[in-house]
């Protein structure tokens, strides 16, 4: 063994050399393909209602990736006027629930329900 600079390094003749290791032996455990890996999301929905028959969802939730937050909302509602809109972060997409929510209040719709559901995505 040598130091060098403060590290000891190993240098023998038997450091030279590795053991063979049979990939069979490595990896002889069965892969099961026939398992199906689901993905969970939380799904936040705000219902919103007028009159008796008139019914607005709200819906917003990750990702399966996790990486984004997708509003669904009927694009007449949204000020973009698209009915599915992604962000990067929590706090824009609820700031934009949020101005959804307040254009339906004051067009005379009133909070009918809150849920939030887990769903599994295939």
């Amino acid at each position: 063994m040598a130091y060098v600079g403060g590290i000891l390094f190993a240098n023998s003749s038997g450091m030279n050399r590795l053991p063979a290791i049979s990939t069979i032996e490595a990896y002889s455990l069965p892969i099961e393909r026939s398992r199906h890996y689901h993905c969970h999301v939380r799904v936040l929905r705000w219902t919103f209602r007028r009159d008796e028959d008139e019914t607005v969802v709200c819906e917003l939730a990750l990702t399966g990736e996790d990486r984004e937050y997708e509003l669904r909302v009927p694009a007449r509602w949204n000020p973009t006027h698209r009915a599915i809109e992604r962000f990067d972060d929590a706090l824009t997409a609820f700031q934009r629930h949020a101005m959804i929510e307040r254009t339906l209040l004051d067009e005379g719709w009133v909070l009918d329900g809150f849920d939030s559901e887990k769903v599994t995505l295939h």
